[in-house]
């Protein structure tokens, strides 16, 4: 009797040990899979960013448009001629610092005559063009004293 007690027990032992290893392996399977899982999510994810990093590297509104050392030299006046990477203007003629100076151009553009005036503050420092600009967004606001625009009239020249 001594030696069929010992089978059972020997065989309860081994039922145990096999249900013990394959519970086991069945756990490492899980924690490999959800290991793969995460990896594929990781680089997935370091895919994406290095694709939005293409996106950075494009200027946006907030993006000075020349660096601080071609900013120092670009002149106030519109040329002709300008060699871009000097910021020297060849035209010889003061026609156009004296058209900026005198209040003639747009302030926003410098480059056609101011014609139009903000209602109700009066000012008259754009082009239609630009103030039309300035009305249709989301700022509304005169560039000279920051109030706000209620109509944009043209001024009529002679």
């Amino acid at each position: 009797m001594n030696l069929t007690t010992s089978n059972e027990e020997d065989l309860v032992e081994w039922c145990l040990a096999l249900n013990l290893i394959s519970h086991l392996a069945a756990y490492i399977a899980v924690l490999a899979l959800i290991a793969i899982v995460i990896l594929m999510i990781l680089r997935y994810v370091s895919e994406f960013n290095d694709e939005s990093n293409e996106y950075e590297s494009r200027p946006t509104e907030t993006t000075p448009l020349c660096s601080t050392n071609v900013a120092a030299s670009v002149t106030y006046r519109t040329c002709e001629d300008q060699d871009l990477e000097s910021g020297n203007c060849n035209n010889s003629s003061d026609e156009s610092d004296d058209d900026l100076y005198d209040g003639k151009l747009c302030a926003i553009c410098y480059d056609e005559q101011r014609n139009c005036f903000f209602v109700p503050c009066g000012h008259c420092a754009t082009c239609y063009e630009c103030a039309k600009r300035i009305f249709d967004g989301e700022n509304k606001k005169c560039p000279v004293c920051r109030r706000l625009i209620g109509k944009v009239r043209r001024l009529l020249a002679p």
